[in-house]
């Protein structure tokens, strides 16, 4: 049974955005793992938890993640 672990920084994601990247990705895993059998067998017991980080618990590069750096990120500045 397979065990997801997805790390986000805190205050990323929203709850509709969470609840969709653990049906995604579950079905991906269970789909992959689970072949040439139905993904069905598998899915329901995959686990899969979203952990949270703190900003400042989070680095790239030898430098703490802001909140500015991950907006500069996504809007392709950085």
């Amino acid at each position: 049974m397979p065990f997801i672990n997805i790390k986000v920084l805190k205050g990323t994601l929203t709850e509709e955005k969470k609840s969709e990247m653990i049906t995604r990705v579950t079905e991906v895993v269970a789909e992959i793992e689970a072949r040439p059998s139905p993904k069905e067998r598998l899915q329901r017991n995959t686990w899969c938890i979203i952990e949270e980080v703190d900003f400042g618990s989070w680095g790239i590069g030898g430098v703490a993640v802001t909140p500015e750096m991950l907006k500069a990120s996504i809007e392709g500045k950085k």
